[in-house]
């Protein structure tokens, strides 16, 4: 079975520290997410809400959403906006930026925002149901050769994680990317859960959303997007298997265009304070997520570099 290396988007460095001071006290901030409803990036608000509070950083924290859609237009909109409102950045937010735009273009991540950091990602699981048929991912690479086009694979919603990660696999495997079959739901966990129902033979979920389903036999996790081999799911990583790539669904911050760089500072402060947190690896450990920490122009760096690299793997799905 021919294999090929692909560009893997979202290898990330797992960076963390300790010792950090508390970042100076804020009356109020708020976080945009302008993802859909259900979207990872509702459950990091929620938590980063919760522990800022928690920890007095911030005497309150407004969650909410554009009400106007995500992509470009969302981040329009929100680099004029206030320094003390940010905006959580998810590889479905860079998709939509980047549809569009020439390949060469960064898109208004680089121009129009001040990335602040990186903060976690969540690796994705390949999951069958016990009664489909796949017992390993080889049977799917095979497939997935044979026939693309009648290998449905779920996940969330369309050019999120899920379906990018399945343009990886089929261009890794040396499969036409365009001819995968991607069955879009609102949220990754519920793609999952109608795998452990019976109603789709494949999916790719986060690990948070398929741990309960793997240990109660209702799920056969076939693969990892990890680069090891994760704790508790009896799976291969995917370079393992033969496709050289590993992804993870990251989240970050962003602030508007134009922030004062003494405020810029006290923000990443901000997030390194919760990056470095007890509160925060719980939250990490008890959700699946990984701390994958990255901050200022590093951060900036490797953004830019995967909205590029997002643009032409929406090229190759036939997206763009």
């Amino acid at each position: 079975m021919r294999r090929r290396t692909v560009l893997a988007l979202g290898v990330l460095a797992l960076a963390g520290g300790c010792g950090t001071p508390a970042p100076p006290y804020r009356g109020e901030l708020s976080l945009l997410v302008p993802g859909p409803p259900e979207c990872w990036g509702d459950g990091v608000a929620r938590s980063l809400k919760s522990l800022i509070e928690a920890r007095r950083w911030a005497g309150r924290v407004l969650v909410t959403r554009d009400a106007g859609g995500g992509g470009a237009s969302a981040v329009g909109r929100f680099a004029v906006g206030r320094p003390d409102r940010l905006m959580v950045a998810d590889p479905l937010l860079l998709a939509d930026c980047a549809l569009g735009r020439a390949p060469g273009d960064a898109g208004p991540f680089a121009a129009r925002t001040v990335p602040l950091a990186r903060l976690a990602g969540e690796w994705q699981v390949l999951v069958a149901s016990p009664d489909s048929g796949y017992r390993s991912f080889e049977q799917v690479a095979a497939a997935l050769l044979r026939t693309p086009e009648r290998v449905k694979v779920a996940g969330g919603p369309d050019r999120g994680p899920g379906h990018l990660l399945l343009g990886l696999t089929a261009r890794g495997l040396g499969a036409d990317p365009r001819l995968a079959a991607y069955e879009a739901f609102d949220s990754p966990a519920r793609a999952v859960a109608a795998v452990a129902e019976g109603t789709t033979a494949l999916a790719f979920g986060g690990r948070g959303d398929v741990a309960a389903h793997v240990r109660a036999g209702r799920l056969r996790p076939l693969a990892v997007s990890a680069p090891e081999r994760l704790p508790g799911l009896d799976a291969p990583t995917l370079t393992e298997s033969g496709v050289r790539v590993a992804y993870a669904n990251w989240t970050g911050l962003l602030a508007p265009l134009g922030v004062a760089a003494r405020e810029r500072d006290a923000l990443i402060g901000l997030c390194r304070a919760v990056a470095d947190s007890p509160a925060w690896l719980r939250l990490c450990e008890r959700n699946g997520w990984t701390p994958m920490w990255l901050a200022g122009e590093e951060f900036r760096q490797w953004l830019t570099g995967e909205a590029r690299r997002t643009a032409l793997l929406l090229d190759d799905l036939g997206i763009r």
